[in-house]
């Protein structure tokens, strides 16, 4: 991943702008592209400073541990709303779908089922054109 324009790069082109250089010429001399340089002159007039902004730095995970693998023990056959639901009402953080499903992944819970558990009995039923069939049970 390409690391950011340094502050004094950035000042320095800002400087030269409002010493008269117009953006192409800032352009083609420090090898910037116009559009860099529009957002530069954008979060000046905002912010009053170019210097770059802090870098997000992700959350710990909130669902790991022994206390989590003896809850997910204790609804494995509840839905994922059903165990955020449930999740939030013993005291935890109110907690997304999808974020109950990447925490099962890691535990390595899977939600399909074993392959020889059901057996299809779906049949095609062949229709007066070949094009026309539906499954049916």
């Amino acid at each position: 991943m390409p690391r950011s324009y340094s502050t004094d790069l950035r000042e320095c082109v800002l400087r030269s702008i409002d010493e008269g250089q117009s953006k192409s010429a800032a352009h083609r001399t420090f090898h910037i592209s116009r559009t860099t340089i529009d957002h530069w002159l954008a979060l000046r007039e905002q912010s009053g400073s170019v210097a770059r902004r802090a870098v997000r730095r992700p959350r710990p995970p909130q669902l790991h541990g022994a206390a989590f693998e003896e809850f997910v023990g204790g609804h494995a056959d509840a839905t994922l709303d059903e165990m955020a639901q449930a999740w939030h009402e013993q005291g935890g953080a109110l907690l997304t779908a999808m974020s109950f499903s990447r925490a099962l992944r890691g535990l390595g819970w899977t939600r399909k089922k074993s392959v020889g558990a059901t057996r299809s009995v779906m049949k095609r039923h062949a229709r007066s054109s070949s094009r026309n069939w539906r499954w049916s049970r």
